[in-house]
């Protein structure tokens, strides 16, 4: 949104200096200001841009959250609350793109109908210069005419930059907002059965298709057969450890990826950013692989380029994907991202809803 609001204050430069120039004297004044079609084809191409889209999103149905835990004895009510806060967020980002959108499209048509009207009117120009008032009555209206149609083009610029900042501010404020609600996690109670169940998990006995045949028992003389031994106590293993990546060398052009998203630690979530100063995902992702020498698309849903990798084979600068979000493996099972700021977190498959679409190897 920075830069279109940075396009709108250089087109609003451009009116006010042509403006300006009904000061300049003689021929200058009528070099600046009689060419009625060229100002018109100027007044239609200020406006070059679109706002980009949302990616595609549908909010997942909690309706048998609290049931589930009521079964487990507690209570669900923070993680709906957490997902409801998030559905309000993509709403108010949706409505606030939208509402650009349509601002932009509003200011689009009355550039175009100032700039048909500005030619329809040219058109008395010749009967004024076969009137008394000759060549310079002609000129004089003919400048009248563009100098209206300038003054009227830069309110509609103005107009729209400040409306549009509102929108960015908006924007900002509900992404910032969603990416710093912090997402409940299990409770001490949930994070001891899960261990317990990991405990148990690796007891386990072989299955069918593992365990030796069994082998008929010998049978001994009662005088023989000594007493079975005590049982020997055994003690529990501990839960498995968490997989880690085996591979961890990677290219060059991934390892400079790295790099490049690493420093820029610390900077802020700007939505549409990718450029330091300010990074959404994607912005950050396709920035530091184009500082790698290696560009890859802007936005998220188009950075499944490459060859898609498991979790075992993840390398650095490997990509880690959802439906509307990106991340980068930076080694040692962590990742950087663009959150609120530039940050560095472990790597996941779950970001708040959205379809995983896995781990992916930019190649050139």
């Amino acid at each position: 949104m920075s830069s279109v609001t940075t396009d709108f204050g250089n087109a609003i430069d451009l009116l006010d200096r042509i403006a300006g120039s009904s000061d300049v004297a003689g021929s200058d004044l009528l070099n600046v200001s009689l060419d009625v079609h060229a100002t018109a084809n100027l007044l239609v191409k200020l406006l070059p841009f679109d706002l980009p889209t949302l990616p595609g999103f549908v909010m997942p149905d909690f309706k048998d959250f609290d049931p589930l835990a009521a079964v487990a004895n507690t209570s669900g009510a923070s993680r709906v609350g957490a997902a409801a806060d998030l559905a309000d967020y993509r709403a108010t980002i949706s409505d606030g793109v939208m509402r650009g959108g349509m601002l932009i499209g509003t200011a689009a048509f009355e550039l175009g109908t100032i700039a048909g009207e500005l030619i329809r009117n040219a058109v008395a120009a010749p009967a004024i210069a076969a009137s008394p008032a000759g060549l310079l009555g002609a000129a004089a209206y003919v400048v009248g005419l563009i100098g209206d149609a300038i003054k009227d083009a830069t309110r509609v610029l103005k107009t729209l930059e400040k409306d549009l900042r509102a929108v960015a501010d908006t924007l900002t404020s509900a992404t910032s907002a969603a990416m710093n609600r912090v997402i409940p996690g299990a409770g001490p109670a949930a994070e001891k059965a899960h261990g317990e169940l990991q405990r148990l998990a690796s007891l386990v006995a072989p299955s069918a298709k593992e365990a030796p045949e069994p082998t008929p028992p010998v049978v001994k003389p009662a005088s023989t057969v000594a007493p079975p031994p005590p049982p020997e106590h055994k003690q529990a293993s501990a839960p498995p450890p968490e997989p880690v990546p085996s591979q961890e060398t990677g290219s060059a052009v991934g390892a400079a990826a790295v790099d490049a998203a690493k420093s820029q630690l610390g900077t802020p979530y700007v939505w549409g950013g990718a450029a330091p100063g300010g990074f959404d995902c994607s912005g950050l992702t396709s920035w530091a692989y184009s500082q790698a020498g290696l560009e890859i698309p802007r936005v998220a849903a188009d950075q499944t380029v490459g060859r898609q990798v498991s979790y075992q084979e993840l390398q650095p600068g490997d990509l880690v994907l959802w439906s509307g979000h990106a991340a980068m493996y930076a080694g040692d099972g962590m990742m950087i991202e663009a959150g609120n700021p530039v940050q560095m977190n472990p790597v996941r498959t779950e970001n708040v809803g959205m379809t995983f679409r896995g781990f992916w190897r930019p190649t050139g």
